[in-house]
């Protein structure tokens, strides 16, 4: 996303690049958000197993849905910037990732889960 560097600490303490994108967003696929009824720039929440967000819904192209083993599988893409203190707060993504790493390199792995979306 251009209008945030990719860190929260930037994004949530700098008023212009909250200025800029304000609101926590979930990106997903058109066929998702008919399945789903959600409309874009709507409100949603994404839950897993660990917690639930509130985000605004950005409908895209971008996003399509893959088959694998003839089933179809949706995707969502979402950001780290937002939290609850500074410029630019939200719900943070944190909330729903599992706290795992690999244990050779000792890295953090936060980027994917299962998740469900509904309109809020």
């Amino acid at each position: 996303m251009v209008e945030h560097w990719q860190t929260g600490a930037l994004t949530r303490n700098l008023p212009w690049l909250a200025e800029l994108m304000p609101n926590m967003f979930v990106e997903l696929s058109e066929e998702l958000a008919k399945e789903k009824g959600i409309k874009n720039g709507g409100e949603v929440i994404v839950s897993t197993s660990r917690g639930d967000i509130k985000a605004l819904a950005c409908v895209t192209k971008r996003f399509k849905p893959f088959n694998i083993n003839g089933k179809t599988v949706h995707e969502i893409g979402m950001l780290w910037q937002y939290g609850f203190k500074g410029y630019a707060t939200g719900d943070p993504a944190n909330r729903l990732t599992p706290h795992i790493g690999d244990a050779n390199a000792m890295c953090p792995e936060y980027k994917a889960w299962l998740c469900d979306i509904r309109r809020a």
